[in-house]
């Protein structure tokens, strides 16, 4: 009888063990699920559209693409050879950072049709970036040599460097 009643407690162990590791398996799905669906959901900014960064629920900075210019302008003293220069314009106001902001080339990353990315170009620039202190604003332009002859392009920012991105899909003028 204690054999008897020894293996129906082994038993339902058992049952009770499995019934948690598939259950925990389940769980770690759905919540790898979540990121999946939260990707998918990330919105995708084109030209004049602003970006908010937010942390700590506190509006700190806007950023907004302008423009995006292709150029038949090539510097001479480049080694490249890119298919195509294009000239980025864009704009950003502090509206709460008590650190000054500023963007240039080291926030970016720009990447052609054909998935390459590309190098910013020593290209004649109109606007330079300036450090916007705590409500105020700056716009600049940057270049960049594409790889491959492209109709639009991927632009994306780097916020904080610790992983807050935006994207934006730009169509080229």
């Amino acid at each position: 009888m204690k054999k008897l009643a020894k293996s129906i407690l082994v038993l339902l162990l058992s049952l009770s063990m499995c019934a948690c590791s598939s259950s925990s398996s389940v769980s770690k799905k759905t919540s790898s699920q979540k990121k999946t669906e939260e990707k998918q959901k990330e919105k995708i900014y084109t030209t004049g559209e602003t970006v908010t960064y937010t942390k700590n629920n506190k509006n700190l900075v806007k950023f907004t693409v302008d423009s995006v210019q292709a150029t038949d302008e090539r510097n001479e003293f480049e080694e490249s050879n890119p298919a195509q220069v294009i000239i980025i314009k864009y704009s950003y106001e502090n509206l709460n950072d008590d650190d000054e902001v500023y963007f240039s080339s080291i926030n970016f990353k720009v990447v052609d049709e054909g998935g390459n990315v590309c190098e910013s170009y020593p290209a004649s620039l109109n606007v330079y970036p300036q450090q916007a202190p705590k409500g105020t604003k700056s716009e600049g332009e940057e270049a960049y040599g594409l790889k491959q002859q492209s109709s639009k392009v991927k632009f994306i920012v780097d916020f904080d460097f610790t992983g807050t991105k935006a994207t934006y899909e730009l169509p080229i003028q």
